[in-house]
């Protein structure tokens, strides 16, 4: 099968485009036609070797973290999904599982989901990791009604996300972007806009409730400042000394960090699907390339200033 991969951790040069042997699917789980998949901040982190205490020192890697595609062949044990079956889902690309941008892929059915009728498989490829980290890290945020909330990141993967879902929740979003995505953002929910080129948000006389940092470049005490009394700051990507001063606000009380990891349980799959279904959210898909360009969709992506998702087509 043809998959993008690598023999060694580093930048985009150690991508590579070629043919793997095709998995075989074990009990309680499936073969799975890839059809489309996206990229996320987590496949060119893999790829550096950021978390290869966890990711281990084993090659080839495919790489790819959300998928959608076509049950082919089920494993003993299976029943449902059935073959020919529509699904998308999350390969765990951090926990040593393959990636999912090559043509097959083994997933076990905790992974899986069954598209909705009518979805497309680009569309299905650009929802999970970024689609359901914005939904946990706002709802852990709590009730948002009346609620003023800042997105540090606002167009990206996860940040247009978190716009449409903000306001479909009730709260008045404040986006921080660049000046030439600024009324892409308001398009999206945004009733304020930053250009974070111009503007520090965090040396600023506004106060928010919530300030989600997509990027997870933040520190606490910067933020601390512009948040409200009982206000939360959401991270993506918290280092161990945030994590550690999450739990000591916990403990103390006031303002709070949360930590706004992916979660995929059914019900969040369903919140999602619901959303999107009433229109509240619609994502954003910046492009889609064949699986044949996609380093140079990394390199592109990983340099900046994308907005939504980009979407390998695999099939």
């Amino acid at each position: 099968m043809r998959a993008l991969y690598i023999n060694a951790y580093g930048g985009p040069e150690v991508m590579q485009i070629g043919e793997l042997p095709a998995p075989e699917p074990k009990r309680g789980e499936v073969l799975i036609a890839i059809k489309a998949s996206s990229i996320n901040p987590v496949d060119w982190k893999v790829r550096g070797g950021e978390f290869k205490f966890i990711t281990g020192r084993s090659f080839p890697k495919t790489l790819g973290s959300d998928f959608a595609g076509v049950v082919e062949r089920a494993g003993a044990g299976v029943a449902v999904p059935a073959v020919g079956d529509r699904v998308y889902g999350i390969t765990a690309l951090m926990l040593r599982k393959p990636g999912a941008q090559a043509e097959r892929l083994v997933a076990p059915l905790k992974r899986l989901r069954r598209m909705p009728d009518g979805m497309s498989f680009e569309l299905a490829a650009a929802l999970p990791v970024a689609g359901l980290t914005a939904l946990n890290g706002l709802r852990q945020c709590g009730d948002l009604r009346g609620k003023t909330v800042l997105i540090n990141g606002a167009t990206g993967g996860v940040g247009h996300f978190a716009v449409q879902i903000a306001k479909a929740r009730g709260a008045t979003v404040t986006a921080v972007c660049s000046e030439p995505n600024a009324e892409r953002a308001r398009s999206l929910g945004a009733a304020v806009v930053i250009d974070y080129r111009k503007q520090d948000f965090t040396r600023g006389n506004v106060s928010y409730d919530v300030v989600f940092d997509v990027f997870g470049h933040l520190k606490f005490p910067a933020v601390a400042p512009v948040l409200k009394d009982r206000g939360a700051m959401v991270t993506t990507m918290p280092g161990p000394s945030l994590i550690a001063r999450s739990v000591w606000q916990r403990v103390v009380g006031g303002k709070r960090i949360i930590l706004g990891s992916m979660r995929d349980r059914p019900a969040d799959y369903a919140e999602l699907e619901r959303l999107l279904a009433d229109g509240s959210v619609k994502p954003v898909i910046d492009k889609v390339v064949p699986l044949a360009e996609a380093v140079p969709a990394y390199t592109a992506l990983e340099a900046g200033g994308t907005v939504g998702k980009v979407v390998i087509r695999i099939a």
